[in-house]
């Protein structure tokens, strides 16, 4: 079983609620000993200017699962201003995140998995200090940022904006990175074979799940500012009430990776099933030489050779949003 570090950008008030249903999903994983869920790594909210870290929905998922015990860890508010930035001139309490995930990676007896969903900045920054952990006990790090062509005007996918130091940082690892660019193409939300986000309406999923599960994601989804957190997890909801939450398209660009780094693959004729277990995968990853500059700007190819790089590919693009969200359901009803 793979020891998973989940880095995000969940908050609450939400940024974009595919951080809730991403959270969800490693849970889910957990639950089903596809993964041990080591910790989740939080960005600052001072870097995001929305609102504060999800905790409570952290704590809801670990009730509703009984995955508990998770450390929730809050990273640094300032960037990395260069891709070497050790920010040993900054207040150490900056720093804790990185700290606690060197600590965690060093005192592990098997290797780490990483998941990255959000700036990266708190990764870069571990990586930056004991780049030999990195090397010598990560797994892999999947990496969900970018995009594989670049746009006009060089436009910057989202997590890359925030931080292009931090994600360039990150190309320099020397660990397997299983790149997954959330858009095919920088500042064009349409389906392209290196894009792994896809749509799915959020009423397709959420009839399938159990009360308390739909009930974490209401809470999200309406801003609750509801004290009884937990209770209100087992509160019968009117469906005319939250109908609109039913009705919305919610855009996901995390999936892929998230299953992967538990052993899971999305298959088109079998659905959610171990790598391997699946001959006929929806996504895959191709071996790539990368590089990227310091303004977080990508060049790749593909190659014959062993690099530790790996892009992620789509490989039937008309069926991938349905196997994708079909897999994701399968997943969550789990729970």
């Amino acid at each position: 079983m793979t020891k998973l570090i989940h880095q995000t950008d969940i908050f609450h008030p939400h940024c974009d609620p595919d951080d809730h249903w991403d959270l969800a999903t490693v849970f889910a994983l957990a639950k089903c000993n596809a993964l041990e869920l080591a910790g989740i790594v939080c960005d600052n909210p001072a870097t995001s200017g929305h609102g504060d870290p999800a905790v409570i929905a952290a704590t809801q998922l670990a009730y509703i699962t009984g995955i508990v015990g998770t450390p929730f860890v809050i990273g640094s508010k300032h960037k990395l201003r260069d891709k070497k930035d050790d920010q040993s001139d900054r207040d150490p309490k900056d720093s804790a995140a990185a700290r606690w995930l060197c600590k965690t990676l060093e005192q592990t007896n098997e290797k780490i998995a990483i998941t990255s969903v959000g700036s990266s900045v708190d990764i870069a920054l571990a990586g930056v200090m004991r780049p030999d952990l990195f090397r010598n006990k990560v797994k892999a790090l999947y990496l969900n940022s970018g995009s594989a062509c670049p746009g006009e005007k060089n436009q910057k996918e989202y997590n890359v904006e925030r931080n292009p130091a931090a994600y360039a940082s990150l190309f320099d690892l020397e660990c397997p990175i299983y790149w997954c660019p959330c858009l095919h193409t920088a500042g064009i939300l349409e389906q392209g074979e290196f894009g792994a986000w896809y749509p799915f309406k959020q009423g397709d999923i959420l009839v399938q799940i159990s009360k308390a599960l739909r009930n974490y994601f209401y809470y999200m989804l309406d801003q609750m500012k509801d004290p009884l957190y937990l209770r209100y997890l087992d509160t019968d909801i009117a469906l005319d009430n939250v109908l609109h939450f039913w009705e919305a398209t919610r855009y996901m660009f995390s999936t892929a990776s998230i299953f992967h780094a538990g052993g899971m693959i999305a298959d088109i004729d079998k659905g959610l099933v171990k790598i391997s277990e699946s001959e006929n995968p929806v996504f895959e990853f191709l071996p790539i030489d990368v590089s990227c500059d310091d303004d977080g700007a990508t060049t790749w190819s593909r190659t014959d050779k062993d690099t530790n790089r790996y892009l992620f590919r789509m490989r039937d693009k008309a069926l991938y949003p349905k196997v994708m969200s079909s897999a994701l359901a399968q997943l969550l009803v789990s729970i």
